[in-house]
């Protein structure tokens, strides 16, 4: 094993254990918040000093980011009671690979309307892609 494979052992065991503390026992809690601590490493904070941010409230649920994209942010969270939900938040995307709008007035004159494109479903598992859903 190498020497950098042994530092990430170690970060990845840390970040473990924070996640483990401040679950208090729940496990998909757990899983959560490592998938947002290992998201916060991944954008070049201090695994020594691992941070969970506030969690974004929708519908009851508590999410944590897990990744993001040039115009989308992506969440999983939980409900407390052991269920999992995912959760996708960013710019609405209303024009096609050319740049031409798709969504047209009642004149047939084409506009690109301003707004969120928003995705909230429950899951049984997190596995996968947690891009657009």
């Amino acid at each position: 094993m190498t020497k950098q494979q042994r530092q990430e052992e170690e970060v990845l065991g840390r970040l473990e254990k924070v996640a483990r503390d401040r679950s208090n026992g729940d496990p998909v809690l757990e899983e959560v918040l490592l998938m947002h601590l290992h998201y916060n490493w991944g954008k070049g904070r201090n695994p020594r000093t691992p941070r969970i941010d506030e969690p974004h409230i929708v519908n009851c649920v508590k999410f944590w980011r897990v990744g993001h994209n040039a115009s989308h942010e992506f969440y999983v969270g939980t409900d407390g009671n052991g269920k999992r939900f995912h959760y996708s938040v960013g710019e609405s995307v209303t024009v096609d690979l050319e740049g031409n709008p798709l969504v047209y007035d009642e004149d047939g004159y084409p506009v690109v309307p301003q707004g969120m494109d928003r995705y909230f479903k429950e899951v049984s598992v997190f596995n996968g892609y947690y891009g657009h859903f």
